[in-house]
This record gives C-alpha cells, sequence and structure tokens, in this order.
C-alpha cells in the first residue's frame, strides 16, 4: 500500500518547481506556435507545413535557433512571419519577464513563485530585486532593437527597397539578432552582404549585446552610465573577458583557414569583416556571411566548438556558457599549475561552482554524442558514420541554439534537417529545447531531488589519470 501510494504521488502529484514550470511554460508555447503555423493562413499556396515541421519552426522560434526546414522568407504568409516573430521575441525574453512586467503594469505584486521562475530562468544568484530586473530587461531590450531596427531600415531604404519593405526587414532582423535567434528574410541569408558594413557590423553589435546577457548588460549600465556601482561584479569581468578573447581569436582563425577559401572572393576588408561575422555569430546568432557548407573542415570543428560554448548567462543563446569554459579554463590551469585554489581576478571560486561547470559540460558532451548516435541511427537510409560532420554539426548547432547548417543536399538554402524524417527532426527539435533551457534546468525538471542525509560517508581515494 505505501509502495502504491509512493508511485501515485510520483506521478500525479508532482511538485512545480521553478525549473518544472520554465520547462511547461515554453512547452505550451512551442506547441501553441506549430499549432497557429500548422494553420493554412500561415504558409503561402503549395506550401503547407507538416504539423512535424510546423513544430521544428516554432521550437527553432521560442529556442532562438533559427534551423529552419521550411523558407521563411517564400513559404510563410505575413502572418506566419509574424507568428514567427513573437515567438522569437518571446523565445528570446523569456515568456516570465513578460508576465512580470505585465503584472507590474496592471498593479499585481509578484510572489515568491514568480521570483523564484526568473530567478531559475535568468541564472540569477540573488532573489534581491528581481521585479525592477525583469523591467529593465525589456527597456535594454526595447533600446537596442529599436536602435538596430532604425539603422538596418534606413540602410536598406537606402539602397534600393521600399521604406515599408525596408521597415519590415530592419525590424526583423533586428529582433532576430538581438534575440540571438538567426531566422532571416533573406532566402540565402545575409549571403549578399558580406561585405556591407552597415548590415554586418548592425547584425554583430546587436547579436553580442543579446549575448552578453542581462545580468552583465544591467553591470555594465550601472557602473558605466549611472554610476551607481564603482566597479563591474566578477561575474560582468568573466564575461566580457571570454567574450572579447573567443572574437578576437575565433576572428583571427576564421581568416587564416578561409582567406583563400570561402573568403577568396572578398577584398582584404571584406575578408576580415567576414571573418569577424563569423565568429561572432556561431555564438549563437546563426546568421552567415560566407557559405558554411563550402568551409574547410578545420574551420567546421572551429565553429562546433565556438557552437558548443555558445552565448553567456541571463543572455538570449544557448551553449554551455563562456563563464562555464571560463570557469573550466581557470580550474585547469590552477591544477596545472599545483594551485588548490582556482583565482579569477584574484577572487576565490567555491568549489560549488567550479563542480557546476564540468557536471554542465559533461552533461552536454554526452547528450551530443548520444543525439548524434541516435540520428545517425534513425538516418540511417540516409548518413553513415563516413558523412558524420553535418550531423554532429547539426546537433551541436541545435544545442547551442545557433542555426547554422552545412546545408540540405535536397534544397541548400535549408538547414540539413530538412533531410531528415520525423524522428531525425524530433531528435533536433528536443536538441533545440533542451539547449535553451539548460542541461541542469532540464535535468532539475526531470529527475526528482533527494535531501541530503545527516550523516557523512567516509572518504575514499580513486586514482585519476
Amino acid at each position: 500500500m505505501k509502495l502504491e501510494r509512493k508511485i501515485y504521488n510520483q506521478i500525479f502529484r508532482v511538485e512545480m518547481t521553478p525549473a518544472r514550470i520554465l520547462v511547461l511554460g515554453f512547452s505550451i508555447a512551442v506547441l501553441l506556435g506549430a499549432l497557429l503555423l500548422y494553420l493554412p493562413f500561415s504558409t503561402t499556396a503549395g506550401h503547407h507545413c507538416s504539423f512535424v515541421d510546423a513544430l521544428y519552426t516554432s521550437t527553432s522560434a521560442v529556442c532562438v535557433t533559427g534551423l529552419i526546414v521550411k523558407d521563411t522568407a517564400k513559404d510563410f504568409t505575413p502572418a506566419g512571419k509574424i507568428i514567427i516573430l513573437f515567438l522569437i521575441q518571446i523565445g528570446g525574453l523569456g515568456y516570465m519577464s513578460l508576465a512580470t512586467v505585465l503584472s507590474l503594469m496592471v498593479g499585481r505584486k509578484i510572489s515568491l513563485r514568480e521570483r523564484l521562475i526568473i530567478q531559475e530562468a535568468y541564472n540569477i544568484l540573488t532573489l534581491e530585486g528581481l521585479a525592477r530586473f525583469a523591467t529593465r530587461i525589456l527597456r535594454v531590450t526595447a533600446v537596442l532593437e529599436g536602435l538596430g531596427a532604425v539603422i538596418l531600415s534606413l540602410h536598406w531604404w537606402k539602397t534600393g527597397f521600399p521604406l515599408p519593405k525596408a521597415i519590415v526587414l530592419g525590424v526583423f532582423h533586428s529582433v532576430s539578432a538581438f534575440c540571438n535567434a538567426g531566422f532571416s528574410l533573406f532566402s540565402n541569408g545575409l549571403l549578399d552582404y558580406a561585405a556591407d558594413p552597415v548590415v554586418s557590423l548592425t547584425i554583430c553589435g546587436l547579436v553580442v549585446s543579446g549575448g552578453l546577457g542581462f545580468i552583465a548588460i544591467s553591470d555594465i549600465y550601472k557602473t558605466g552610465i549611472q554610476r551607481t556601482e564603482k566597479r563591474l561584479t566578477t561575474h560582468s569581468k568573466l564575461v566580457i573577458l571570454m567574450t572579447v578573447s573567443l572574437i578576437i581569436a575565433g576572428t583571427i582563425l576564421i581568416y587564416l583557414l578561409e582567406r583563400n577559401n570561402t573568403l577568396i572572393n572578398l577584398s582584404a576588408s571584406g575578408k576580415w569583416l567576414a571573418a569577424l561575422f563569423q565568429s561572432i555569430t556561431p555564438r549563437t546568432a546563426g546568421f552567415n556571411t560566407v557559405n558554411v557548407g563550402l568551409m574547410h573542415f578545420p574551420t567546421l570543428m572551429l565553429v562546433i566548438i565556438l557552437m558548443f560554448i555558445g552565448a553567456s548567462p541571463g543572455g538570449t543563446g544557448g551553449g554551455i556558457k563562456t563563464t562555464t569554459f571560463g570557469v573550466m579554463m581557470a580550474s585547469i590551469w590552477s591544477t596545472l599549475t599545483g594551485r588548490s585554489r582556482v583565482l579569477i581576478f584574484k577572487k576565490r571560486l567555491e568549489h560549488e561552482f567550479i563542480n557546476r561547470a564540468f557536471v554542465l559540460s559533461a552533461i552536454a558532451a554526452m547528450m551530443l554524442v548520444t543525439v548524434t548516435l541516435l540520428l545517425l541511427q534513425a538516418e540511417t537510409a540516409h548518413f553513415s558514420a563516413e558523412n558524420m560532420m553535418p550531423v554532429l554539426f547539426e546537433v551541436v548547432s541545435a544545442f547551442g541554439t545557433v542555426g547554422l547548417s552545412i546545408g540540405s543536399a535536397i534544397n541548400p538554402l535549408l538547414s540539413f534537417s530538412y533531410d531528415f524524417g520525423n524522428w531525425g527532426k524530433l531528435l533536433i527539435i528536443l536538441t533545440m529545447f533542451a539547449g535553451r533551457l539548460g542541461p541542469l534546468t532540464m535535468g532539475s525538471a526531470v529527475v526528482w531531488r533527494r535531501k541530503d542525509k545527516p550523516f557523512e560517508y567516509p572518504e575514499a581515494k580513486v586514482l585519476i589519470g
């Protein structure tokens, strides 16, 4: 009887923790988006979505990924494009931020549970000032997306697009870039703008701003503009250091690897601009100004590493996050140099954060290997171990919510997933979902936590390495 009651409680009386509420909320957004995109008014004549394709597109938008199995520019009506844009905005900001601000606008107080959900969503260490933080998120988003939309709209208007079309392009690409979504209203992405500094640099600025994370942006604002704080927090310093380092290293390496390949037809300055663009967008925007499918193998491996690292905590991107990578590098360096403590900017890191960094990365790596193997098995009629690079690239792109793809063999303008069957697409959908919410949040949502026992076990030693 006790066993039956325990099973019943486990199944039907699930405690709705913040992590589970987040997963449920994003799931509802994805399903509603899929239903809307599945309806005939969302697609153009002759391009109706199957439900799996609608679910794939909705997940890609809500999880701000940008992988596509339908041509956003040609296959969707204006209504369908508005739905996709709305899903991108919800996914980029997080539905709880929008709900919090709406609650404040109607005068309702924010409950403790809602504060805990926001804390889980943005990986914040304290509950203090979360309502103000959520409001600040919307303000920052409105300012940066608005500025980007104005710059892009004016530029496209000056280069020949009618003003209404230029405004639509400017708004859509600004929101898509800031939310690190990678969706484009051009069928070939931004390939035509590889040497255009206005488009490239504006998109890069929006991508970096969204990828920095709202926590770091808020910190920069308080120290640099408001002057209410004297110095940046250790978190923000690490975010800035890792972001700048990865951009510089990525730009130089991509330039050296691709200058005589995908960049060969560009001028000297154009090559550096395109290399900069392709160094920034793998973390985790998904726009491309060069053909990813034509890149050399070493470049593809570099892009995979950048996609795996991803953006920063509290932002609109995925991946294991820049701070996770930074903490692991600092821990490895401390071990190699024989230090017992891990220091960052002359501050000692607690063991809990170091452990979380390695656990998160290990879970992510195991998930990527598992999904890749499952895809190779599910799509065995089309792919094999000999050509697993496109599959691995697609899986990492989905996990990092990037959207870059080597491209479909059937239709190169679409993602490689276009060649998959329904089971393959569903695996990518689950990977995008897990990548957006993060492995630890997903793990917390599905695993029942156990309380620590009030006693200690004896220590043991094992040989490592």
